[in-house]
């Protein structure tokens, strides 16, 4: 596998899947609802982000210990600890410690700890990952809940299933927060054939999550077509979700392959620019 320190955030974990068998055709009918839904959109894809991030510091730091098959030389800004330390004996407990402030080669600062237990070589079909966080913070969002990944087992490529539950994302201002929960699956599309090339690969991915705002505004996220990722984009280059914003439907659209910050929200008859992180 070929999870190195990640530049981009696998994923935008987008926290997403499985399509609505009833759909409203109801359309917000005020300024009001317009705007929270735009707005409630473009946060969704803020917090998408930030819980990608996770996903990948959790992937290098197990490359980079030797936990999902070998060790890959990198230079990183934070300290690992596992215990028990030796190869043999699972499942182990990895904390991954950025003390007060660590910026890695993604761009971010993280702060605090990820704390995860790993009951196997990543790689193994079936090995299981189960983080918490410890007062930790990504360019100052505060970010707790159990986050999961587990590997379903593929012979071609990876496929796995991420989950969030109980997550909350405060904003730096303190007062502003979204609770995130949900889960995804990753199957992987293209670059199997060359597992130390990590720019060639690509994912399909799939999903529901909801969000929920401090405001009490809520927005659920159903996989209409299959989000498509690219190693070497930080967005979803295209797919579908179907949104569900208060009892009012709508359509996020994310384009047709382009690596751009682009996506467009539809409400009824009605079509919104969303700018993506």
């Amino acid at each position: 596998m070929k999870f190195k320190h990640l530049k981009y955030p696998l994923a935008v974990l987008s926290l997403v899947t499985i399509a609505f068998a009833c759909k409203k055709d109801s359309t917000p009918t005020n300024t009001t609802d317009n705007t929270a839904y735009v707005g409630l959109t473009t946060q969704k894809s803020t917090t998408d982000v930030l819980i990608d991030d996770a996903f990948g510091e959790i992937l290098a730091a197990n490359q980079l210990n030797g936990l999902n098959q070998a060790t890959s030389p990198n230079v990183v800004c934070y300290t690992v600890d596992i215990t028990p330390a030796d190869q043999s004996t699972w499942p182990k407990t990895v904390t991954v410690d950025y003390g007060t402030g660590c910026t890695g080669v993604s761009g971010f600062t993280h702060k605090g700890k990820i704390v995860y237990t790993i009951t196997n070589k990543f790689l193994t079909a079936g090995a299981t990952i189960t983080a918490t966080f410890q007062n930790y913070y990504v360019n100052d969002y505060n970010i707790v809940g159990t986050y999961s990944i587990h590997n379903n087992g593929s012979a071609n490529g990876w496929n796995v299933t991420d989950s969030l539950a109980a997550g909350k994302i405060t904003y730096p201002d303190g007062t502003t927060w979204y609770t995130k929960s949900g889960s995804r699956t990753w199957v992987q599309t293209a670059g199997q054939a060359t597992p130390l090339v990590l720019a060639d690969d690509e994912y399909d991915v799939t999903g529901r999550g909801t969000i929920t705002s401090s405001a009490g505004n809520s927005l659920t996220a159903t996989t209409e077509t299959a989000l498509h990722r690219l190693a070497t984009c930080p967005n979803v280059v295209s797919g579908k979700l179907d949104l569900l914003y208060n009892s009012i439907s709508g359509v996020l659209d994310f384009g047709t392959g382009t690596c751009d910050k682009q996506a467009t929200l539809t409400v009824g008859t009605k079509s919104y620019p969303i700018t993506l992180p």
